[in-house]
């Protein structure tokens, strides 16, 4: 159902910039598309859609700063083992 004057939703556009930055590039990236739109939906009275848009544009930056989170903490526990194993062979 449409309504008059509805408020504009958050298109969550700085969470998306922050997680393709500094997360996950292709969760990210996507993020920012899914919140690009919130405004032009809203601007066409597409009010269902540009709270659905927002709410993609949420999920998919949070899902990027979840995975960035897990890959970073395996990189450092990797890489971290094995320069550990390296020091200790060398002695």
């Amino acid at each position: 159902m449409e309504e008059m004057n509805a408020p504009k939703p958050n298109n969550y556009l700085a969470l998306a910039i922050f997680t393709t930055v500094c997360c996950c590039l292709p969760a990210g990236i996507y993020a920012i598309i899914r919140a690009m739109k919130v405004n032009e939906f809203y601007m066409m009275k597409q009010y269902e859609e540009a709270i659905l848009a927002a709410n993609d544009a949420k999920k998919w930056s949070i899902i990027g700063i979840v995975v960035g989170a897990i890959g970073s903490v395996l990189y450092l526990v990797f890489y971290g083992l094995a320069a550990m194993s390296a020091m200790s062979g060398a002695q």
